[in-house]
């Protein structure tokens, strides 16, 4: 197998130096998995124009790349979108909390507007691989796409081609005005974005077969934020036949999605307002630093999601799922143990408070009476937040037909870090992209390698099942998950915080 590898290397840098995909071509770079399989990795390809001045806040428009003797250079990672250090602080939050210095976390990359790019990892481009897509997080204001946890080499050694992909953030994707939705042909503003994910998802359907991808085997999956879009992508009539299978990690609440055009559109009336800018022509005119410094003062959510505009969101998703207005695609949902352990305010004010908040308070307290308080938050908020949405949506696709799995990662690492199976925990372990300074044991490859090959089973299938792994039963009523953590086995969701819940 070595030898076969090594091979593979050197043939690798002769055929895939300037590789030509249907626009352009792009001269990539050779690296090897840590088995020795050989990977070639094209970085920072564009696929959209730069959405810079008179273009920002519209839709992306198509990359016209002419076809030349002179490869692209793929070879650096590009420029991140627009954002502040948010996740570079979750990184440092997290080394942290395993005692490890702020140096290790990731440094943010340099900035741009120009930033509608993304990256492919092929281990064959004479192939017909799955084609894996994948969409980050960071609440649709921070990150990007070559993340530490995120490089696509070992996933593609395991048989698929990889790609991660970028999008406008925060108020450059998510701005809602009415003079903006009176620009647009279809009325709507402040889903930037999400079409900018689309425009990715048509590239690779365009061009993807010259990587050793399949277009017609295109499966996005995402966490957190990137989760959250995929709901969206899953239920816009916009991304119909750009993909054909989805995974959601952490990330169900567009489940709960009401915001309307008008109100995202108020929010940007109110914007220009308190920034002192008479109109979009000279918002448009701001350097983007200076944008995004604005920005910062006035949003306080700290989170941005398109709104039901009647056109990329025709109907609120829980509307739309009640009418299973939706293709029937394959779906798994999932969520972690410990999501909102690490940032919970683990005092007995913040609970009563918090407590006070939902619709039965009496049940609620009932069900979580006994548990520290940092545990009683943290099973609050992760359920209002991830758990019980992404039940949700497993519940409505599952009901349209969709083939629907559903899981649960509760993998502890080793040491007392008091952050259980945090937000984004699973990550390393679909991607083997483990930190150095992580504790990683036997049993946390152990949990790797069964994690990457349901994933890459549903990729190529629709169905995470595959030899050697514990059974994983589609959603039902029975209401069956699979528990990711020291064990791997099927279980029962116990929901009834869930239905404490609601408001039903």
């Amino acid at each position: 197998m070595v030898g076969r590898s090594i091979l593979l290397a050197a043939a690798a840098v002769a055929a895939l130096a300037a590789w030509s995909a249907e626009r352009a071509n792009y001269a990539g770079t050779p690296v090897a998995a840590r088995d020795g399989t050989a990977i070639f990795r094209f970085s920072g390809i564009r696929f959209a124009e730069a959405p810079v001045g008179e273009w920002r806040w519209r839709a992306p428009r198509p990359v016209s790349e002419a076809v030349s003797d002179t490869p692209i250079d793929a070879t650096k990672w590009p420029s991140a979108c627009m954002q502040d250090d948010g996740n570079v602080e979750w990184y440092q939050g997290v080394a942290a909390a395993f005692g490890q210095p702020a140096e290790v976390a990731p440094s943010r990359p340099e900035t741009a507007e120009d930033c509608l790019f993304l990256n492919v990892w092929t281990p064959d481009v004479e192939a017909r691989l799955p084609v894996m897509v994948w969409i980050h997080g960071g609440a649709n204001v921070n990150g990007w796409s070559f993340e530490p946890n995120y490089r696509g080499r070992e996933l593609a050694a395991q048989g698929a081609v990889v790609v991660s992909i970028q999008y406008r953030l925060g108020v450059f994707g998510f701005l809602g005005h009415p003079s903006l939705s009176a620009e647009s042909a279809n009325g709507s503003s402040g889903n930037y974005g999400i079409l900018d994910q689309i425009e990715a998802l048509r590239w690779i359907r365009a061009n993807i077969g010259q990587f050793g991808g399949d277009p017609g085997n295109v499966t996005v999956f995402g966490e957190s934020a990137g989760a959250g879009d995929i709901a969206y992508l899953l239920l816009t009539p916009l991304a119909d036949g750009l993909f054909h299978r989805a995974i959601s990690q952490s990330g169900g609440w567009p489940a709960d999605q009401r915001r309307t055009l008008a109100e995202n559109e108020a929010e940007g009336v109110g914007f220009l307002a308190s920034a002192e800018i008479p109109g979009i022509a000279e918002l448009r005119a701001l350097p983007a630093e200076s944008l995004l410094d604005l920005a910062k003062e006035h949003f306080q959510r700290g989170y941005d999601d398109p709104p039901v505009d009647g056109w990329l969101l025709p109907d609120p998703p829980a509307d739309l799922l009640a009418r299973k207005a939706f293709e029937p695609r394959p779906v798994m949902f999932g969520f972690n143990a410990d999501e909102m352990l690490m940032y919970v305010i683990p005092t007995t004010e913040r609970w009563q408070r918090a407590l006070a908040e939902t619709p039965r308070p009496g049940a609620v307290d009932e069900l979580l009476k006994g548990l520290p308080v940092p545990q009683r938050l943290d099973e609050l908020e992760s359920a209002g937040q991830f758990t019980c949405p992404s039940i949700a949506l497993a519940d409505g696709f599952a009901a349209g037909g969709a083939p629907t799995y559903v899981y649960r990662f509760d993998r502890i690492r080793s040491g007392e870090h008091g952050i259980g199976a945090y937000h984004g925990a699973e990550i390393p372990y679909i991607f083997d992209t483990h930190d150095a300074w992580l504790p990683t044991d036997a049993d946390d490859r152990w949990l790797t390698r069964r994690m990457m090959g349901y994933w890459l089973n549903f990729a190529a299938t629709g169905n995470p099942n595959h030899d050697g792994s514990p059974a994983w039963p589609r959603w039902s009523n029975e209401l069956q998950i699979q528990s990711l953590g020291a064990e791997v086995r099927p279980e029962q969701i116990d929901l009834r915080l869930c239905s404490a819940l609601s408001e039903q």
